[in-house]
């Protein structure tokens, strides 16, 4: 039977153990120590540069756009964080913004989706927004793990942007 010294010093052993298995289970990739720049802004830091009709907002009414909206953002495994919307002379028209000609904020490989960090705006891009709908694009955060995934190894090439 071990002595009570040696006992505490195999629970600590095997606590210490657990904790390595659950972060290895949470975090199979340690994130790259050059992306502690990234991974150290938090999502509020980011802006999105709007037009001057149009404003961020969680509230808005559940229309065919929302629901189109909703839909791409579940099916990406995106987080919801706001809506943009939009007062505009002729609701058909898609507005112009400024961010996607930023160069921080990176197309994706899927049409009018922007990225800066954490932080993703998904425009519509199979369907036109209808008329009398003032929801223009959702505002959606990547999930950690899929954001830490995403910019391990590549800080210094096409991520350097968003240092």
């Amino acid at each position: 039977m071990p002595k009570p010294k040696h006992l505490g010093l195999l629970v600590l052993l095997v606590v210490a153990g657990v904790l390595a298995l659950i972060g290895f289970a949470f975090f199979p990739t340690l994130p790259d120590p050059m992306c502690a720049a990234l991974l150290a802004h938090p999502e509020s830091d980011v802006t999105i540069p709007l037009p001057v009709n149009c404003i961020q907002t969680t509230d808005v009414a559940i229309d065919n756009m929302v629901k189109y909206l909703e839909s791409e953002r579940k099916r990406r495994g995106l987080i919801f964080k706001q809506w943009i919307t939009c007062k505009t002379r002729s609701q058909t028209a898609n507005p112009s913004f400024p961010f996607e000609r930023d160069p921080r904020w990176l197309p994706s490989y899927v049409p009018s989706t922007y990225q800066f960090r954490r932080t993703v705006v998904m425009l519509p891009y199979a369907l036109p927004v209808p008329q009398g709908s003032p929801v223009v694009a959702e505002v959606c955060l990547m999930p950690w793990r899929r954001y830490v995934s995403q910019i391990t190894g590549q800080c210094d090439g096409k991520f350097s942007v968003w240092k």
